[in-house]
């Protein structure tokens, strides 16, 4: 019996591990009747609206819903209809955007903006003591604003109007002479991110300043990536450095730094020709919650489901067939729909959906190594796969297809294809017989088709020789 359904785990040495989950995740079934844990098929992607430029963020304010596209911020409708707020003076490059109870804020870096949520008039921060920002957030009525930069200083605006900024209301992270490098407003303060550590600032009720730090808070972990930062689960996500190395992503747990990250996914992200740039991405799907990274170089999009604590991986496919990172960079949840954005487009994902709007949606798992002790050659009778079989559409003949390796992945054998089995043949299980020998098989199990597929359990039937 294989363990074949599992998490992304391929590391340098292949030999020690290759297995792989591309556009499934690993979901935990409450209820084991049947299996503790199987692979589920990621959403597909409904195209809702072309938009001009790349994709740079979104925010939600409970009752409307904005995304910044290229120079534009757009306001996204219930309908999929959208319509221009304003106009930044950059076109590329993330922003944060963060909204109070009555202006949405967003910085570029450089500049500053404000809508109005009564008038809809949208206009730069011109206040003589904003110096620019990379991250907004709000916090007990006041916007807090940090950039990237020699220093550790970060600003606060007057209570709810971020168009006014005193020049004297300003502090600074203090645990550390690190620089500053962002923040994150999180229950009852804002973490301070610099390059090495970070630490809490809380609502003192001060009137010289009122955000102090709280004592004790200094960690000895850093931010490497400032777009990596998410709040997920009302925690902090993000991938750190210290003084000891880069590259591992962490959350917050218990006021600590958590380290999430498998050193399957760490050699992977150090892949990437330049981390500092990697974008994370957050989403909450029935009951479960992901942490994506998009990193400059990788050919994959890592993603990380917290209630299992596994990674699998989201992946398109190139014009020439081959995987490269998943299209999307970012989402939005509003008007109980799950939008996600990518650079030119909004879509919606859909668990009823699967393709990414027409083009291939593979689903594809590579087992763990199956080799017995003394690695003696094992000869396969057969191969079966418990999975999502009859939902196809009519008209509709899915197929998955099963190649193996001897080699650790360095060649397969061509694929044998079987059908997920027509509308309504729901208790169908696929088998493949005559399978050839191996001392150390690895299987993979592919389904490009445009049809519902997950993993349930897999298995192998051999027998050993004797060399």
């Amino acid at each position: 019996m294989i363990d074949f359904v599992g998490p992304s785990y391929v590391l340098a040495n292949r030999k020690a591990s290759i297995q792989r989950t591309i556009n499934l995740f690993v979901s935990k079934t409450e209820a084991t009747d049947k299996a503790p844990f199987i692979l589920q098929s990621v959403p597909g992607l409904v195209l809702r609206a072309t938009l001009a430029g790349e994709f740079r963020g979104s925010l939600e304010t409970n009752s409307r819903a904005f995304a910044v596209y290229g120079s534009t911020l757009y306001e996204v409708f219930a309908d999929y209809s959208t319509v221009s707020r304003g106009t930044l003076s950059t076109t590329t490059g993330a922003v944060s955007i963060a909204y109070g109870l009555f202006q949405l804020v967003i910085v570029d870096g450089s500049n500053g903006y404000v809508l109005s949520f009564s008038s809809n008039t949208f206009a730069k921060i011109t206040a003589p003591a904003f110096t620019g920002a990379d991250t907004v957030g709000f916090i007990d009525n006041f916007f807090i604003f940090s950039k990237d930069r020699k220093g550790e200083q970060y600003q606060l605006s007057a209570i709810n109007d971020a168009t006014i900024i005193n020049g004297l209301d300003f502090s600074s992270a203090e645990s550390s002479p690190d620089d500053l490098v962002s923040h994150l407003v999180i229950q009852a303060g804002a973490l301070l991110y610099g390059t090495l550590t970070m630490e809490l600032h809380v609502n003192t009720g001060s009137n010289d300043f009122p955000l102090e730090r709280s004592r004790g808070s200094g960690f000895q972990v850093g931010l490497m990536a400032r777009e990596s930062l998410k709040l997920a689960d009302n925690t902090a996500y993000w991938i750190g450095r210290d003084k000891n190395g880069s590259g591992i992503v962490y959350r917050l747990v218990g006021g600590q730094a958590q380290r999430i990250s498998t050193q399957a996914v760490e050699q992977a992200l150090q892949a990437s020709t330049n981390l500092a740039l990697a974008r994370a991405w957050v989403y909450q799907k029935n009951g479960l919650t992901f942490y994506a990274v998009n990193a400059p170089g990788l050919t994959t999009t890592p993603v990380y489901e917290a209630s299992t604590g596994t990674w699998c991986d989201r992946c398109d496919l190139d014009s020439f067939g081959q995987y490269m990172a998943g299209r999307v960079t970012g989402s939005l949840f509003a008007f109980d729909k799950h939008f996600a954005c990518a650079d030119g487009f909004l879509y919606e994902w859909s668990d009823s959906t699967y393709t990414n709007d027409g083009s291939v949606l593979v689903r594809e798992r590579t087992s763990p190594h199956e080799a017995v002790p003394g690695r003696f050659r094992q000869f396969f009778e057969s191969f079966w796969l418990d999975a999502t079989t009859g939902g196809a559409g009519s008209g509709i003949s899915p197929i998955v297809e099963l190649s193996y390796s001897n080699d650790s992945g360095k060649t397969w054998s061509n694929a044998i294809t079987r059908s997920l089995g027509a509308i309504g043949e729901i208790f169908a299980r696929l088998y493949w017989t005559r399978l050839g020998s191996g001392q150390d098989r690895v299987w993979k199990v592919k389904c490009s088709a445009n049809a519902p597929f997950s993993i349930i359990s897999a298995g192998s039937n051999s027998k050993v020789g004797t060399t």
